[in-house]
């Protein structure tokens, strides 16, 4: 069961990182806006790197808590 969960964030936070990539890459073909474009800009990926930091930290404590155990 753990590690279908371990397989399930990990999927999760590669789906995130592509989403992210495929958001700079846009950003960087457009040039970069000034104020309220530049925030329009870039609010279309912070989901995903908030998703991100998320799944990554989950991954990484729990293998922590299984390394002291």
């Amino acid at each position: 069961m753990i590690k279908t969960h371990y397989k399930v964030q990990f999927c999760l936070f590669v789906i995130c990182l592509f989403f992210i990539g495929l958001g700079i890459f846009d950003t960087l073909n457009e040039e970069l806006k000034t104020g309220m474009d530049l925030f329009r800009q870039f609010s279309h990926f912070v989901p995903f790197m908030t998703g991100a930091v998320i799944f990554g930290n989950n991954l990484h404590f729990k293998r922590m808590e299984n390394l002291k155990s």
